[in-house]
C-alpha cells in the first residue's frame, strides 16, 4: 500500500488501539480499520497485529449503515 495516512484512532483497552487509516493501492482508494498492540518493552510505538480489515472506498457506504445498525442493536 503507498501513502497510508492514519485518520483516526480509537482506543481499544489499555494495551491495544484501532487506527483508521487511508491508502491508494494500485490506483483503488482503500480504507484500513487495524489493531495495533503495545510493544512488549514499555517504551515506543504500538506496532500492527492481524486483526483488522481493508475494505475499498466504494464499501464504506454499506460498512457504515451496519456498524450503525449495531450500534442501534446493541442501545436497545
Amino acid at each position: 500500500m503507498s501513502d497510508l495516512r492514519t485518520i483516526a484512532t480509537v482506543r481499544k483497552n489499555n494495551s491495544e488501539e484501532i487506527r483508521v487509516s487511508v491508502a491508494i493501492h494500485d490506483g483503488y482508494a482503500l480504507v484500513d480499520m487495524r489493531v495495533f498492540s503495545a510493544p512488549r518493552a514499555s517504551r515506543g510505538e504500538p506496532v500492527p497485529t492481524k486483526a483488522g480489515i481493508c475494505v475499498a472506498r466504494s464499501k464504506l457506504p454499506e460498512l457504515i449503515l451496519a456498524l450503525q445498525a449495531a450500534e442501534r442493536e446493541v442501545t436497545r
